[in-house]
């Protein structure tokens, strides 16, 4: 128990310090982990039928797991249906597919009793472990920054762009867009009455700029006054939708952190970049479409991952060290 209480502890005090950081999914995982295994055994040895009942919430995981996967499969035909078939479309399907057939390949694969059977089989299993435990820190850091907004008072808001359709704002950028009016309104209660910056170049198959059409919609729909929106219009990139904004607020007269309007799965990522870049903006979230979540977390989250490469290969080494001495247990015992 008071390994548990240590643990919650520290994830809170580092979750306030600084939100917009991967190891804050760490602490939260660890401090998890210790509240299971404290319930496991508080049920286990003080209930009747303890140890059964921790055997069928086990047995409930499982099905949890099969049921995801599944789930995740229906997503990515959903996705390809109405969205097309590209590989980010697709990546809640081949997630899906990958977390029902990979321990049926690991275990095929040890079957074969082959050294290098049992090898590949072992590494199969570890690199599946090592992306789950990835993908459940990247939530644990992702998921509580959404849900918990910091409210600044700044004079600033940038919004992300994303693709138009016919040179239109496609439902997923109203949503950013509007969450941005949103937090205006919370501003102007407050007394601020901040510049928007929407943000966005144009893409190759787009006949404007982005950020040119959410000044459009934000002028002529929402009704904004025509001298608190500057469109920022050259950017193609996440890291160029904070930089030029950045310079543009700055050129007028503001002063950061500002805040930055996007989807709700966008947030962290866009948050964790601006750290990066050396700003202190704070990330909020529109709403989006539900079937177009899992998807769009899981691209999130290879991004994140790309962030920490040295990190990721460093800890991946010990388990390719692991793989080689039981191929090569396997190879002698043979």
């Amino acid at each position: 128990m008071v390994g548990t209480a240590f643990w919650w502890g520290l994830y809170l005090l580092v979750f306030s310090r600084d939100r917009r950081r991967v190891r804050n999914g760490v602490l939260l995982l660890i401090a998890l982990y210790s509240s299971v295994a404290l319930i496991s055994r508080l049920v286990s040895t003080t209930l009747p039928l303890g140890d059964l009942l921790v055997l069928v919430a086990a047995f409930v995981v499982l099905l949890g797991i099969i049921t995801l996967g599944v789930l995740m499969v229906a997503n990515g035909l959903t996705m390809a249906r109405k969205e097309g078939r590209s590989l980010g479309n697709l990546l809640s399907g081949i997630a899906g597919l990958a977390l029902l057939g990979t321990p049926v390949a690991a275990v095929a694969l040890v079957l074969t009793m082959n050294p290098l059977g049992i090898g590949a089989g072992a590494l199969l299993t570890l690199v599946a472990l090592h992306m789950g435990i990835a993908f459940l820190v990247f939530l644990g850091a992702s998921i509580p920054y959404q849900l918990f907004p910091k409210q600044l008072r700044t004079t600033g808001l940038i919004v992300h762009g994303s693709g138009l359709i016919d040179g239109r704002v496609t439902p997923l950028l109203r949503g950013r867009l509007d969450r941005a009016v949103a937090e205006r309104e919370r501003l102007l209660a407050a007394g601020v009455d901040p510049l928007l910056v929407p943000s966005g170049g144009q893409g190759e198959d787009e006949m404007r700029a982005e950020g040119e059409a959410m000044a459009e919609y934000l002028l002529e729909e929402v009704g904004i006054p025509a001298d608190r929106v500057r469109a920022e219009t050259a950017s193609r990139t996440t890291r160029e939708n904070l930089t030029f904004s950045h310079r543009l607020l700055d050129e007028a007269g503001h002063q950061g952190p500002y805040i930055v309007a996007t989807s709700r799965y966008h947030a962290f990522r866009a948050a964790l970049l601006a750290r990066r870049l050396g700003y202190a903006d704070e990330a909020i979230g529109g709403r989006t479409t539900f079937y177009y979540v899992p998807s769009a977390t899981l691209r999130e989250f290879l991004a994140v991952m790309s962030y920490h490469k040295v990190w990721i290969t460093v800890l991946f080494l010990p388990s390719l060290a692991f793989v080689a001495l039981l191929v090569r247990a396997a190879a002698l015992a043979g």
